[in-house]
């Protein structure tokens, strides 16, 4: 197993950017040190075929990125899968300087009961980033919306605090090309630039689609023609007549027509006799793949046509050792591609033409340069800067042995200030203050504290929560929902409880204590922030539960009617460090009728052959986090068929590979199942249920089989066998078995 997943690096390299792509384990094997020796100016690493990183791989790859970070001006990340985004997120300085680009995030369906990975381009979702507030998808097999199955502030902690990746063009041409890897959702759009002088130089950069108009491209066109393919993205097949086109229009005029930087699609699509242009088309270098058996990459490696043709012509890849360490490589393309090479006529492409290449290469990068404004320069500037230099070399002297004597020596007590900065209005409304509770319809006041409580009247059931500290109003809102759909969910169950107390013992039962257990927790650290962020992390993972198993049963997401927020910055005096936080509250409305209609749905109890089953509770994701839905067995009558099979507290998920959602579902599914089971001569069905193990505490997935008993086919003779009794008297029947008196 670990030969199978020794780590694979291919490395594409083009001028000063180079990328690893990583395949297998990153564990003690890889050799940070050497990899890095090849580093160019942009580094690009792709992650998306790591299948582990060992703590021993950490290291390594720590080791790797400080010399990364020294030699390379620029590093981008792309494809990063979820394991790896832990790792950003847990070890300091994992991504050193670099940006992450893409990354693949876990979503869920429940209606399909299956996770999907998503990658996601942090430059189209930067904004939902940094709200914490990925989007759901919809379910590439059922169409259903699927969410993200991770706590988003703790799996997009990291991201939150990048910058938006803004990337070279250079880099996105490289991307587009050599990786064939989208930047963006939207396609590259073509850029054409041109540089005139002993020849025409032309400059690709980007897909090749069908708005390529080359036959344009071709007018006035004369001499010698030099296209540099080397930033060219995909060409796609609606270009290729455009291009054959310009192609026929240019070969009446020009000398030749030469193409650099050739890429192995280019060669595969393009050329053939309508596109070489009778000879005038030269191919004067390309890419192509090698991979070295001794150090196991897969390198793109330059091909210079001139240098090879005598191979090339008979359908032969040159022979090319490894770039790294010298081993023997081969070739890692289709036998039709080195067939078409060998179509290709001999280029005369001399020195001079080599160094106009060069001279327009530098040109267009002058061009496209952005402008900067001039900077001052003067003798007097320069003096200035030498005054404050010396002047803050003696604050720092002065002010440090004054710091010395008041904090270090004295060991000053931290002190801490709050600020408050900014609001999102004015005045702080009414309902953010504090307010008496009035009595639900149970007779109780649900309050966790001052700061999260229902309000009931006979047409509205209010909810006012409030966030702990967000790094920003979106973070808070999220926060407060997730107090305020649980206080709601408690309300539910309240009014479920008052008509039905064997859910009440059922139901709540199954995760009342664990849900009291961590607010207690949570209200009881009110002197110990730390610890209370702690607890609050757990509360959060079983809040982001409960709402998504609300909103599937309810059928939409609840907002709040209105939101209110305080900006506030922190200062510490001893380290002179300053922070801001928000605070944020919410005021939600959920109409009586509809609350009305939600007790009825959870309420309602269907009984099938002597077993009772409801609707499952958003408040049961205490205890099954990872569960939306199934109905929940609150009752086993003692003559029932399902006795050893079933029990009270179980959830049903499936019967055989039929998935259980609505209560109807257990009878209807059940009978209709059977009846194919007996035509089939089979005389069992298998039940799926989920169950809560106090003791590990954690969910069990079983499963039992419900049998009976098959009825004999009409017309089908019983035989029956006896085994004949070894004894010496007995010797065995010799005729026909049934006259053998030992039967």
């Amino acid at each position: 197993m670990a030969q199978e997943n020794r780590l694979e690096v291919k490395k594409v390299v083009d001028n000063n950017i180079l990328a690893l792509q990583l395949h297998g384990n990153i564990d003690e094997n890889f050799n940070g040190k050497q990899l890095a020796e090849g580093l160019k100016d942009i580094l690009i690493i792709d992650f998306s075929e790591v299948k582990r990183i060992s703590s021993f791989g950490i290291r390594e790859w720590l080791e790797f990125l400080k010399i990364a970070n020294d030699k390379c001006e620029a590093i981008y990340y792309i494809k990063a899968p979820s394991r790896i985004i832990d790792q950003f997120n847990m070890v300091a300085n994992f991504g050193g300087k670099g940006n992450i680009l893409s990354f693949y995030a876990p979503y869920r369906c429940d209606f399909c009961d299956e996770d999907h990975s998503r990658l996601i381009d942090v430059q189209d979702k930067y904004d939902e980033i940094k709200e914490f507030n990925l989007p759901d998808h919809p379910c590439d097999e059922c169409g259903e919306a699927e969410y993200l199955d991770e706590d988003p502030e703790s799996f997009l902690s990291y991201l939150e605090t990048q910058e938006k990746p803004e990337p070279e063009p250079e880099v996105v041409a490289f991307l587009s090309h050599r990786l064939k890897y989208k930047v963006s959702r939207s396609k590259q759009k073509l850029k054409i630039d041109m540089h005139v002088g002993e020849a025409t130089f032309v400059r690709l950069t980007g897909d090749l689609d069908s708005g390529f108009r080359g036959k344009k491209l071709a007018e006035g066109i004369e001499g010698n023609i030099i296209f540099d393919l080397n930033a060219l993205g995909d060409i796609l097949d609606d270009a290729i007549p455009h291009w054959i086109e310009m192609i026929e229009a240019m070969k009446e005029h020009v000398e030749n027509i030469y193409i650099l930087g050739a890429s192995q699609p280019f060669v595969d699509k393009l050329v053939s006799p309508e596109s070489l242009g009778g000879g005038k088309v030269k191919i004067v270098d390309l890419y192509l793949p090698y991979k070295c058996k001794k150090c196991n990459t897969t390198i793109d490696q330059h091909v210079l046509v001139d240098k090879h043709y005598e191979v090339i012509k008979f359908a032969t890849a040159p022979e090319l050792d490894c770039p790294d360490c010298s081993g023997k490589s081969t070739i890692q393309v289709e036998e039709n591609i080195l067939t078409k090479l060998s179509t290709l006529d001999k280029p005369e492409f001399d020195k001079k033409l080599e160094s106009f290449v060069q001279t327009a290469r530098d040109a267009i990068k002058q061009a496209n340069k952005p402008v900067t404004p001039p900077q001052e320069s003067s003798q007097s500037r320069s003096n200035l800067v030498l005054l404050l230099g010396m002047l803050i070399f003696l604050i720092i002297i002065l002010g440090g042995g004054y710091y010395l004597m008041k904090n270090v020596l004295k060991k000053e007590k931290k002190v801490q200030t709050v600020q408050l900065v900014k609001a999102s209005s004015s005045e702080k409304p009414n309902w953010v203050k504090k307010t008496t509770a009035k009595k639900n319809s149970s007779g109780k006041s649900i309050q966790i504290n001052n700061r999260n409580r229902v309000v009931v009247d006979e047409n509205t059931v209010t909810i006012f929560a409030q966030s702990e500290f967000a790094v920003n109003p979106q973070q808070g809102i999220n926060q407060a929902k997730g107090w305020a759909l649980d206080l709601y969910v408690e309300t539910l169950a309240d009014r479920i409880s008052d008509k039905n107390k064997l859910w009440q013992t059922v139901i709540r039962g199954l995760y009342s204590q664990l849900r009291e257990d961590l607010t207690n927790q949570y209200s009881d650290s009110m002197a110990d922030p730390s610890l209370r962020g702690v607890i609050y992390d757990k509360i959060k993972k079983y809040h982001n539960a409960v709402s998504k198993s609300f909103k599937i049963a309810f059928g939409k997401d609840i907002n709040p009617s209105q939101v209110y927020w305080e900006k506030y910055l922190k200062k510490e005096r001893v380290r002179a460090g300053e922070s801001t936080f928000y605070k944020v509250w919410i005021k939600m409305e959920i109409p009586e009728s509809v609350t009305k209609k939600m007790v009825d749905y959870f309420s309602r109890v269907e009984k099938f052959k002597g077993v009772s089953i409801v609707n499952f509770f958003p408040g049961l994701n205490w205890a099954f986090t990872k569960t939306a839905r199934g109905p929940v067995v609150v009752k086993m009558d003692p003559e029932s068929e399902f006795q050893g099979i079933l029990k009270v507290g179980y959830i049903l998920s499936k019967i055989q590979n039929d998935e259980l959602i609505r209560l109807i579902d257990f009878k209807e599914k059940f009978e209709s199942l059977h009846k194919v089971q007996q035509e089939k001569g089979q005389c069992n069905l298998t039940i799926h249920y989920k169950t809560y193990n106090t003791d590990l505490k954690d969910i069990t997935a079983s499963t039992g089989q419900y049998n009976w008993k098959c009825p004999e086919k009409e017309g089908k003779t019983k035989i029956i066998i006896k085994n004949v009794p070894d004894n010496k008297t007995n010797t065995g029947f010799q005729g026909n078995i049934w006259n053998d008196p030992s039967r």
